[in-house]
């Protein structure tokens, strides 16, 4: 009988949970999206950035409306992630972007952890037969005028969707279905979000989805979210500017080189561009493999042993 109870006490407790967990995700959300909502009202109403704006939904996209549109957003994601840490008595640490590691080492094997995918994506595709170098299309001022701001862009973009979807939303929705389970589910949705964009198809949100996942996997593994800021900050860079090639279905203002895809859609990631090609996911499917090797793992803040290997 007492066994029976406590069963029954422990499922009750686990469905606390589970609400609880489900609750304060939505309010976080609802929050979010209120937030940007009220961003994108504003900036509607200031022709340049409407501009702007109207450009990047026919799948062009400008370094200027990326700083804004992230700047802003990451600001907004760590304020309201400290407000519900310090409402729901947490540490900000728990949610995977502890300030005192802002920029250091993790960060650091992350962009280079992103330049070698990117460099290998596009390398092999170059082989194949998919990809044409070009010539460089800018000044040399416009180089360094373009190449620090994009860098800058990219950055913001990497912490501000990096804490999104993996800091305090993974780290609540964890609490009551557990990490993967929580991993898988906001996957889906960051790689969902991106089918908005104009000229993304389903391999490439498929391959975005994968690549959360894999976000997902070196938080876990290193206890950080800083090396998936960097990893992500470097890609996206590597893509956009070096490369000049479209990222997510989206184009670029003020790309390096007047480059070329040309060849199968399995190649070249046709209007998605390399991110949803066959090559993409065979070199991110490669690094679930050799990340593992290279970091063997620590553990998440907040758990009490090492995750299991």
């Amino acid at each position: 009988m007492a066994r029976l109870k406590k069963g029954m006490e422990d499922v009750r407790s686990s469905y606390r949970k589970r609400l609880l967990a489900i609750m304060s995700f939505l309010a976080f959300g609802a929050s979010m999206v209120v937030v940007l909502l009220s961003l994108n009202a504003v900036l509607s109403r200031i022709p340049a950035t409407d501009s702007l704006m109207k450009e990047a939904r026919k799948g062009t996209l400008s370094p200027s409306l990326v700083l804004v549109l992230d700047g802003v957003g990451f600001v907004a994601v760590l304020l309201l992630s400290a407000l519900a840490a310090k409402i729901q008595r947490q540490s900000f640490r728990d949610y995977g972007l502890p300030l005192g590691e802002a920029f250091r080492k993790r960060f650091w094997q992350g962009l280079g952890w992103g330049f070698s995918l990117a460099f290998l994506v596009i390398g092999i595709t170059h082989v194949l037969g998919g990809f044409s170098f070009g010539m460089v299309a800018l000044s040399p001022r416009a180089i360094v005028v373009y190449g620090v701001t994009w860098a800058i862009s990219f950055v913001l973009v990497g912490l501000f969707e990096e804490f999104l979807y993996r800091g305090y939303a993974l780290y609540t929705l964890s609490t009551g279905f557990g990490f993967w389970p929580a991993a898988v589910l906001l996957s889906a949705l960051f790689a969902g979000l991106h089918l908005a964009n104009a000229g993304e198809g389903i391999i490439g949100a498929f391959d975005v989805m994968l690549y959360s996942v894999f976000a997902c996997f070196t938080l876990k593994r290193t206890g950080t979210l800083w090396f998936a800021v960097g990893l992500h900050a470097a890609w996206d860079f590597s893509l956009t500017f070096i490369y000049s090639v479209p990222g997510s279905g989206l184009h670029a203002t003020g790309h390096l080189l007047s480059s070329r895809l040309h060849g199968a859609a399995w190649l070249t990631g046709g209007s998605a561009g390399p991110e949803g090609s066959a090559v993409g996911l065979v070199v991110l499917g490669l690094s679930f493999w050799l990340f593992p090797k290279l970091f063997p793992g620590s553990r998440l803040v907040g758990e009490t042993s090492p995750p299991a290997e």
